[in-house]
């Protein structure tokens, strides 16, 4: 094999990973990741690019939560996520 073969395959190696690396970045982003909100209130999922996409409470105990209340255990489970890097 003469050096321009060896480059050529060592290109079409490097391109394949790097189809892989962004096929795998796509599946990451569009993963689903469900977080539980403090105080059994409820849950919320979001992307693994950082996008809220649902929000579940759960009526029978958000009721007994008064809304300053409610607002900082919704408040406090997204800045969780946030940390822990579920939303951009």
């Amino acid at each position: 094999m003469n050096h321009e073969d060896d480059l050529y395959h060592l290109a079409k190696e490097i391109d394949a990973k790097v189809a892989r690396a962004k096929d795998a970045s796509r599946a990451a982003a569009r993963a689903r990741r469900t977080w539980q909100l403090p105080g059994e209130i409820g849950t919320f999922t979001t992307t693994g690019a950082g996008e809220l996409v649902d929000v579940s409470l759960n009526a029978s105990v958000v009721k007994s939560y008064s809304a300053a209340s409610l607002s900082r255990k919704l408040l406090a489970g997204i800045q969780r996520a946030e940390r822990d890097g579920g939303i951009a």
